[in-house]
Formats: structure tokens, C-alpha cells, sequence
């Protein structure tokens, strides 16, 4: 497959699914990662079947015709209704984005800091269509249509549409590897109602990961698949145990702290997966579950009421404000989370092998612990040291490290002085404004280096004697490496040459290479990601000619020394 971007235009813009286009334009492989640690895109891309991209311009491309899937249309046309209709009953800003998200999986509409609100809160499942949505879509439907149960006849028809409704929904919610587990697990579950067999939940779930994994080998590969069925497992595994903590007389009290115990469960099957993709766990996530799972429930049901009432306005009116105060508390208690002190643990690192040590570790501490399994105490305590001796050889490469890393951010300056666990990353102030570019490109090599945030701009100076690092926005020096770098003009000229070790070349403005080796003797010429495409081909051929030793990190990735 081929994903081809277009420029946003009058026409661009009207293309829907099932459209045939004609595009002339030069097909390229997808780049892999340039900085240390980063995502890498054409591995994604990959695992999804799509090994090139192209940019197609507005002049470039027209439109052939109309053909498509019959039943997606339908799902996607169905969609585009439902979103009509939370519109024209009054939903609008963060409330209409949140029912969106919960209600459908239309999760364009979030702006960011919505999502890190969720994100902080240990919520975002909740924006994310999973089983929880299509479990109280099962529950309501069997419900419903609870009165066909008399003969086989009639039992039959309930599983046939059972089966259509919730496999409908799983198409207009855009077919998530969640949604495909519930909406699989769930069907399993209702074919088996058809037979006097007893379920078991093991096997079920075992059945659906492995029919959706043989119609699609790489969902294995998906974050979505792999967080959906650890998170049933926890649920299976460690639920019983931690509900079995505490006998809760009051049905109130216990229903809460059934709440607690199931979130738990859930965050011990997650947690090291979740550390090892997103770096964060959320301290606060069962006091949220608490109120998040009976609001999801209210959410979920009065959009369903909403949909099948929506041609009544009076009726779909008072429907939709019942719905807009439940989403609004909601998003009202998931904010309030970011006020609370300690709201979350950033910057975690969890490669695979911490991530299999943690796992396993868990597996051995809830029968020790809960079941009173003593022989697995000393299994318990091999992980256990050797978790800690892993954290201790990562903290003693930190403490070791000394390292100068020019990134590959494009069309923009980032300089990395890194000694021990302290560093300080200049960048230009374009960069520095869009912190979620810079967490995008380097947040992961600066937890696997075990650094914080301290960025300042390469525009003006900077000096740190602890680090011993100096900048004057042209010259620096780190320890005992000078360098030198060339925004404009060149800064220097002298009968007796300046010496450094290496030089970095950014920006737009021409360079002559040669005018420069003669005011600035130097090692290695580096040729930052703010440096365009013209400018580089001509730096090259100029440190071709003269022998020079150079390093293009639009090219080659990130420039790193080890000191």
C-alpha cells in the first residue's frame, strides 16, 4: 500500500472513502528513526502494510470515479449521521469531542491538552472504544431483546441480531483492535448461549486473539492489541484476589471498592507495556476509575437513547442535555486530577527486558502474596535482584556518560551537552515553542540517558560551570572539545587560523566551505536538520572536493560523540 499526502485545498478537501484518483508523483520509502530511541515510522508503516508515501500536488492528481465497499460506506455514512446528531441537539467544544471519542471512536476533534488531561487522569481508555463500550452495548441490547428466549427459533434470531448490532457498531467506531477483541470475545460468548456448554473465559479470549491474529498476523505488533488483552488478563488473573482483600458489608462501599479492584487488576496487567510505550504511570488513576466507570455507563446508555430518539426533538433535546451534564462532569473530574500533587510518574524507563523482569515478578508476588504460595518466594526474590541490578548498571551508565548529540529535527537547530544526568539541549526559539515536536524527537533518548528537561536557546549564550560547558551563540566549548557554529557569515577572520574540533552548519543563509577552512581550522564539519536541501548538496560537494571530514544529519541521523 501507498499513502499519498495531499496539499489542504478546495478540492483536497471533498475527497471522501471510495474515491478513484489518477496522481502523477515520485513514490519514496517511508525514513526510518534519526535520533536515538525515536519511533520508528517506517517500521510502523510496515507492520501495516504501507511501504511508500507520496506528496501529490494540487495540480497533479484528479478524480476517476466512485467505488467502494458497500457496507463501510454505509458504516461511515451512519457515523457521519450519529456526529450529525449530537451536533443539532446542542453538543459543542470538549463535550461534543468527548462524546464523539466515547460514543463513536471520532477522535479528531480532541485538542491535546483534553488528551493529556485523560492521559494524567488514567482515563484514556475511556476516549479509546474498547469492551467496556461494547460490554454496555451487549448488556443493553440483551436487555432489550431479552423476550425472544421461548424456543430455539427465536433464540436464534436474538443471537443473529445481537451479532448485527454490535458488529455494525464495531464498523462505524473504525474497527480498533479493542473493539475487534470485545466485539469477537462478546460474540463468542453469544453463539455459546446457543448450547448448553459452560464458557470459559480463558478460552474464549485465547479464540479471539488467535482468529484476529490469523486474519491479521501483525496485529501483534499493535499497541492498542497488545494494552486490550493484558488488560483482560489482569482483569481475570488479579480481580479476584484484591476484591477478596476486603468483606464489604454495605452494597455502596462495596460496589466501590469492586471498582478499585478491578482498575487495579487492569493497571497490574498494563503497567509495564504502558511504561515501556508512553513512559507514564498515573498515581491517581483508581480514585478516577471510581467515578469514570459509572459515568461511562450514563454516557454510553443516554447516547444510545439520544441515537434511537433522535427523530423525536423534544424527546432527543432533553436527551442530549443529560448527556452533555455527564460528559461535562466527566471531563470536570478528569481535569481536577492535574491540580492534585504527585498527579503522575513521568519519564519511566522500561525497555523489553525490564519490561518481561516486571511481568514476571508480578506473576510471582500475587499467589505469593494473596494465596500464601511460599515456594515462589525465592523465585520471587531471583526477579526482584534481578531488577535491581539491571536499574543499577542503567543508573551506572548514566553516571558515565559524557556526550555531545546534534539531533535530526527537521528544519530546526538542537544541540545536545549531556554529562552524567545533567545536560543542557540548546535549540532554536521556533523549536523550544513547540514542546510537543521536541518530546515527539527526543523524549525517548533523554529517559534512556536518564536526563530532565532544561532546554535553553541557541541564539544567545549560555554557561554552566558545573557542567563546564560555555556558549556565546557562535564559539562554545565542553570540557576539552571546542566547536563552532555557523548560522550566517562566518564569525572569524584571522592571518592565524582559530582551531576546533568540529564545526555545525545551520540555517539557510550560504556558506562558502572553502573561505572558511581558511579562518577556522577544524575536525569534522557537521550539517544540522535546519540546513535545506540546496544548501546541503552544496556543502557536500564543497567537503568533497577539499578532503574534509563531514557528517550530514538530514542523512545520517544524529551526529554523537562519546567524550
Amino acid at each position: 500500500k501507498t499513502i499519498a499526502y495531499f496539499r489542504k485545498d478546495s478540492l483536497s478537501k471533498h475527497l471522501t472513502y471510495g474515491d478513484w484518483i489518477v496522481f502523477k508523483g515520485r513514490l519514496g520509502k517511508p525514513e526510518g528513526p534519526k535520533n536515538p530511541g525515536a519511533f520508528d515510522y517506517a517500521k510502523f508503516l510496515a507492520r501495516n502494510n504501507v511501504h511508500y508515501v507520496v506528496f501529490v500536488s494540487g495540480d497533479n492528481w484528479s478524480l476517476l470515479g466512485t467505488s467502494a465497499n458497500t457496507l463501510m460506506s454505509l458504516a461511515i455514512k451512519a457515523r457521519k449521521y450519529l456526529l450529525n446528531v449530537l451536533r443539532e441537539n446542542g453538543m459543542a467544544g470538549d463535550n461534543y469531542a468527548v462524546a464523539a471519542a466515547i460514543l463513536l471512536g471520532y477522535d479528531q476533534l480532541l485538542e491535546p491538552e483534553l488528551e493529556q488531561n485523560y492521559v494524567t487522569a488514567g482515563a484514556m481508555h475511556i476516549l479509546c472504544v474498547s469492551g467496556l463500550h461494547v460490554g454496555i452495548i451487549y448488556l443493553v441490547l440483551n436487555f432489550l431483546l431479552g423476550f425472544l428466549r421461548r424456543n430455539i427459533i427465536q433464540k436464534v434470531v436474538k443471537v443473529i441480531l445481537l451479532l448485527s448490532i454490535i458488529w455494525f457498531y464495531a464498523m462505524i467506531t473504525g474497527f480498533s483492535p479493542s473493539v475487534q477483541r470485545a466485539s469477537l470475545m462478546i460474540s463468542l460468548f453469544i453463539i455459546a448461549t446457543l448450547s448448553s456448554k459452560q464458557k470459559d473465559v480463558y478460552n474464549t479470549l485465547a479464540a479471539s486473539a488467535v482468529i484476529l491474529l490469523f486474519i491479521n498476523p501483525f496485529l501483534i505488533f499493535n499497541v492498542g492489541f497488545q494494552l486490550s488483552y493484558t488488560a483482560v488478563l489482569g482483569i481475570l488473573l488479579f480481580y479476584n484476589p484484591i476484591a477478596g482483600l476486603f468483606y464489604i458489608k454495605n452494597k455502596a462501599v462495596r460496589k466501590v471498592w469492586e471498582i478499585v479492584a478491578v482498575s487495579t487488576a487492569a493497571q497490574l496487567g498494563t503497567f509495564p507495556l504502558a511504561a515501556h510505550y508512553f513512559h507514564f504511570f498515573p498515581t491517581y488513576f483508581w480514585l478516577t476509575n471510581i467515578f469514570i466507570f459509572p459515568l461511562s455507563f450514563a454516557i454510553v446508555g443516554s447516547g444510545i437513547l439520544l441515537m434511537a430518539f433522535s427523530w423525536l426533538p423534544l424527546v432527543s433535546k432533553l436527551v442530549a442535555g443529560l448527556l452533555s451534564g455527564f460528559v461535562f462532569l466527566l471531563n470536570l473530574i478528569v481535569s481536577s486530577v492535574d491540580y492534585l500533587p504527585h498527579n503522575g510518574i513521568h519519564d519511566l524507563y522500561f525497555p523489553w527486558v525490564k519490561v518481561l523482569l516486571v511481568y514476571g515478578l508480578i506473576l510471582l508476588l500475587i499467589p505469593l502474596v494473596f494465596k500464601r504460595q511460599l515456594k515462589l518466594l525465592f523465585p520471587a526474590l531471583l526477579v526482584f535482584l534481578l531488577v535491581i541490578l539491571f536499574q543499577t548498571a542503567h543508573k551506572y551508565r548514566i553516571l558515565n556518560q559524557k556526550r555531545v548529540a546534534v539531533y535530526h529535527v527537521n528544519q530546526h537547530s538542537a544541540i545536545d551537552f549531556i554529562h552524567q544526568d545533567k545536560h543542557v539541549l540548546l535549540a532554536d526559539s521556533v523549536l523550544l515553542a513547540e514542546d510537543s515536536k521536541l518530546e515527539y524527537h527526543l523524549a525517548n533518548c533523554r529517559i534512556s540517558w536518564g536526563l530532565d528537561k532544561n532546554n535553553e536557546s541557541i541564539e544567545s549564550g549560555y554557561m554552566n560551570n558545573e557542567m563546564n560547558i560555555f556558549y556565546d551563540g557562535r564559539f562554545g566549548a565542553f570540557g576539552d572539545r571546542t566547536f563552532m557554529r555557523i548560522s550566517d557569515k562566518i564569525p572569524y577572520s584571522s592571518a592565524q587560523p582559530l582551531s576546533v574540533d568540529f564545526i555545525i552548519i545551520s540555517g539557510k543563509k550560504k556558506v562558502d566551505i572553502k573561505a572558511l577552512e581558511g579562518a577556522v581550522a577544524f575536525e569534522y564539519l557537521v550539517i544540522d536538520s535546519s540546513v535545506p536541501y540546496w544548501k546541503q548538496r552544496k556543502l557536500e560537494e564543497q567537503a568533497k572536493e577539499l578532503g574534509l571530514k563531514y557528517f550530514n544529519v538530514n542523512k545520517q541521523g544524529a551526529f554523537i560523540i562519546d567524550l
